[in-house]
């Protein structure tokens, strides 16, 4: 049994999918394009490895924030600044209140049978907060341990110390990471001693060593 549950927020609580996909939208509209699936999905693997040195630690938050736009309109010959499409990029994200199915009701179950619930997620510590109550569910969460207060991201073992020395020192055989990256979520509590619930949000995505898998956010309440 699970007395505490660390959740992930994007793809595993918030559908990031859909917040990213409509603020991608707004900012390539400024910028003269027209949008296709195509053009997303090529900011999405510029996005993507740019997260992965993040999580290598070979680069910086802000390395990854400020030049992921000006390395994807570079592809179309058409010079921006980085930061600035961010920050607009930010403002419409943040904007987004889209949630995974059945993660509002899971998050009230999980409640109602005394279980702490603490987000624990690789982003930025304002756009989380706000997506989260835009969504009206921030009050279900019992506290948020995000990377940029911790100043380290999942799966860092300094991010899940930092968890752990602001739950009192509980026992680590009472906590579960839920979350749906095999890398940051589900490799980052292994190797903190830490049990991990793999949640495949995404199908083409599978983990052999999590400790739980589920398909459906709702399948966590036969778990903890």
């Amino acid at each position: 049994m699970y007395d505490i549950i660390l959740m992930d927020l994007d793809n595993t609580i918030l559908d990031f999918n859909v917040a990213e996909k409509d603020s991608f939208k707004e900012v390539i509209k400024e910028t003269g394009l027209t949008y296709t699936e195509e053009l997303l999905q090529q900011y999405k693997k510029i996005n993507q490895a740019l997260w992965q040195k993040l999580e290598q630690g070979k680069i910086s938050k802000e390395i990854v924030l400020n030049t992921r736009f000006s390395e994807f309109f570079k592809l179309y010959d058409i010079q921006v600044d980085g930061e600035e499409i961010e920050k607009k990029y930010r403002f419409y994200l943040d904007s987004s209140s889209a949630l995974i199915p059945n993660a509002e009701d899971t998050l009230i179950k999980l409640k109602s049978i005394g279980k702490k619930i603490y987000s624990a997620s690789n982003g930025v510590y304002s756009t989380q907060i706000k997506r989260l109550s835009k969504a009206g569910i921030i009050n279900l969460f019992d506290g948020h341990f995000i990377s940029e207060i911790i100043q380290h991201e999942k799966p860092s073992p300094y991010f899940f110390d930092f968890c752990m020395k602001n739950l009192s020192e509980v026992p680590k055989s009472s906590i579960l990471m839920v979350g749906d990256s095999p890398t940051s979520d589900v490799q980052g509590a292994i190797n903190s001693g830490i049990d991990a619930c793999f949640y495949q949000y995404d199908k083409t995505t599978t983990c052999t060593y999590s400790k739980h898998t589920i398909s459906n956010i709702s399948e966590l309440l036969g778990i903890v």
